[in-house]
């Protein structure tokens, strides 16, 4: 009878060993060779600009690191600001200057992870580090001999190359588009998520005509159609966009004479509002709130297609908004609850000075979120991002800088809101 009992011990010994060696095995597997297409969450735009140290804390790069893998990317030096540093004083003309010129840090020949500012399941497949768009022709004279004494020309398509933003000259260099460096990186693992700009535009120019339902589906599919057939993939994660309008680059704005479409939201920068063009009324904001839900739809169907993980940012944010997040250290020490918006004094935030992107602590949130579903999809047991670390390091949370009123009492503060008010 003890024997038998032994056994039992033994075999329940070998079996939970077995199994947990057999789990271990598939992550490593799984992440042998982690790639990602993305736009500016995976790329580490932060402050205005993409540079190492907001590199570093993009969600691909820390979820690589906690599954024991890494990611490897062109680093940038801009273009544009970290409004962080030229607030605190850290960075002096000369680094303004060249952050806005912007360039890289260091290069890979073959990234293998691809993600870009600005882009979405469009650029994805169509725009590459020297061509705005791969496919784009246009019609050019060639010339030729039509008899020995006769020369002449006639009209053809000849490829259209017309160059791209800087974040794709520097982010993706010679190695084609973001497609074609999977093709060619053939990863085991994809970070594939690039919807958010589809519709974020919205927001960022408070108008719904940049919407278009049609091209995002044909292009999303077509992605992840493209991407299916390289055959290496092993699993990957999805995420779904949060609620765009509630984002804290846009606040509530009621017209004082009371006209309905100069009153909704409006740039947080903005002290009024001067054309119905600035504000996203209520019918607008009804407009997108439906093609979100689509959008969603859709991202939620590739993931099932796909059989990649699913993280449900849109719900985190929305309880982000509503209840915020507690950090909390190992101590039992907490400096309160994140909100959805910028850190201010008292109160910690996810996002970073524009409003738009997460800050360093946002990131931990973010990455810890795809974490979860990752771990729950492919029953893995990846260890999460320390929150309260990334708080602590988060120099934009310990040390916040109020923007909103740095932009409307100091006289810089006005003359930068009166330059983007013309540019934006």
């Amino acid at each position: 009878m003890k024997n038998r009992i032994l056994w039992k011990i033994l075999g329940g010994l070998f079996l939970i060993i077995t199994t947990s060696s057999i789990s271990a095995q598939s992550q490593a597997q799984m992440f042998a060779r982690p790639g990602v297409i993305g736009d500016s969450l995976s790329h580490g735009f932060y402050g205005a600009t993409v540079e190492e140290k907001t590199q570093n804390w993009a969600y691909p790069v820390l979820v690589s690191k906690q599954a024991g893998s890494n990611v490897t990317y062109n680093v940038l030096k801009g273009p544009y600001l970290n409004l962080e540093d030229v607030l605190k004083g850290d960075c002096g003309v000369f680094c303004i200057a060249s952050s806005i010129i912007g360039g890289n840090g260091n290069t890979v020949g073959l990234p293998t992870h691809a993600g870009i500012t600005g882009a979405d399941y469009t650029t994805v497949l169509q725009t590459s580090g020297q061509c705005e768009n791969i496919n784009a022709t246009t019609w050019a004279k060639e010339w030729y001999w039509a008899t020995w004494y006769w020369y002449t020309y006639r009209w053809v398509q000849v490829p259209d190359c017309q160059s791209p933003d800087k974040f794709h000259q520097f982010g993706l260099r010679s190695s084609g588009t973001q497609l074609q460096v999977m093709q060619a990186v053939k990863p085991t693992f994809l970070f594939g998520s690039v919807a958010a700009n589809h519709v974020l535009c919205t927001a960022l120019s408070t108008t719904t005509d940049c919407l278009d339902q049609n091209r995002f589906i044909t292009d999303i599919r077509s992605t992840m159609s493209k991407l299916a057939a390289i055959g290496s993939i092993k699993g990957g994660v999805l995420f779904t966009v949060p609620n765009v309008t509630a984002i804290a680059f846009l606040e509530n704005y009621n017209d004082p004479q009371g006209r309905a479409n100069y009153s909704g939201l409006k740039a947080f920068f903005r002290s009024s509002v001067s054309d119905p063009s600035q504000v996203l009324d209520k019918n607008e904001v009804a407009t997108i709130t439906n093609f979100l839900t689509s959008l969603n739809n859709e991202v939620k169907a590739q993931a099932v297609a796909m059989g990649f993980a699913l993280a449900d940012l849109k719900v985190l944010f929305d309880d982000l908004k509503e209840n915020g997040r507690l950090i909390k250290s190992p101590s039992g020490y907490s400096p309160g609850y994140a909100k959805a918006n910028w850190p201010l004094p008292g109160q910690p935030g996810i996002f970073g000075l524009d409003g738009v992107h997460p800050n360093m602590y946002g990131h931990s949130v973010f990455a810890n979120e795809l974490i979860k579903a990752i771990n729950t999809k492919y029953g893995y047991s990846i260890p999460q991002v320390s929150e309260y670390t990334a708080w602590y390091y988060d120099s934009l949370n310990r040390n916040p800088i109020d923007l909103k009123k740095f932009l409307t009492d100091t006289i810089f503060g006005q003359f930068i809101s009166w330059v983007i008010g013309i540019f934006v």
